[in-house]
């Protein structure tokens, strides 16, 4: 990880190390967090070339436009904003409604009833045709409306719709996205959307409690789910050491983990197939 300032730093994987491969990149994908931004770039048959990764100090608020305004402007996979097909962003409040009892006008009002939303919040909704459901979130009305100027051709979705996308029709399948700050964890069983939650944790230790009480809630033995798990960059590698401790068949959306970059290649992999 190399320090830009005292308060941005960032991440670098090339598919070819010391190479320039942009001129190659025909489409991007990116993924906005609450405190920092992966870009990835590939090639016209669909190959990652590119991840870059950006983030700063949690001792600065969340979702600070000035931080994702500069990145806009200077990230060079941005130079044609045409070649972005997929905008991402992760929220931490968010609702999933059978489609049975979804109403349009009220879906908003049922989400600030259950997570407060500030003033200058929106509220999206994405529909999960496989789960018959929609999930409500919540997002800054400033990055929407960053994202609007910036990216008027690209697809705008919640994180979370990868997973909805990518999971196991048998047993139990735990997809689990992980950040320095948050995790983002979805849960099927034989095919059927059970549980979804993006929560704060300090050590693997708070993973590993949410997965395991989540186990407890549905009868169902740890040792029995299939647990895959994304990072946003290299970083996270030692997170997911620490949590393979407790799960010993621990893999990424794609395959197994076994260098640094793995979650963060099959996460932009997956972020990609997404919106293809």
């Amino acid at each position: 990880m190399t320090a830009i300032n005292k308060n941005t730093f960032e991440q670098v994987y090339n598919v070819r190390e010391k190479e320039d491969l942009s001129p190659k990149v025909s489409h991007v994908i990116c993924l906005l967090l609450q405190r920092g931004i992966m870009v990835a770039g590939f090639n016209a048959s669909g190959d990652l070339l590119v991840i870059h990764y950006t983030g700063y100090n949690p001792s600065k608020p969340v979702w600070a436009l000035d931080f994702f305004e500069h990145i806009f402007v200077q990230e060079p996979l941005f130079a044609n904003r045409d070649k972005v097909k997929g905008v991402f962003i992760l929220g931490d409040r968010s609702l999933l409604v059978p489609d049975a009892l979804y109403e349009k006008d009220d879906a908003g009002k049922w989400l600030r009833g259950i997570h407060y939303i500030e003033a200058k919040e929106r509220t999206g909704a994405y529909s999960l045709e496989r789960d018959k459901a929609t999930y409500i979130y919540a997002a800054a009305l400033g990055i929407l409306e960053l994202l609007k100027i910036n990216f008027k051709k690209s697809a705008i979705l919640p994180l979370p719709a990868y997973q909805f996308q990518n999971t196991s029709n048998q047993g139990a399948y735990i997809n689990c996205f992980i950040t320095s700050e948050q995790a983002c964890a979805t849960f099927y069983n034989n095919g059927q959307l059970l549980w979804h939650k993006v929560f704060d944790y300090s050590t693997a230790e708070d993973i590993a409690y949410e997965i395991n009480h989540l186990c407890r809630t549905y009868n169902i033995l740890s040792s029995e789910v299939t647990l895959a798990c994304d990072t946003i960059s290299a970083a996270e590698h030692n997170i997911l050491l620490a949590l393979s401790q407790f799960f010993p068949g621990m893999r990424s959306g794609i395959g197994p983990i076994k260098n640094n970059w793995d979650g963060a290649i099959s996460l932009a992999q997956l972020l990609f197939k997404c919106v293809s």
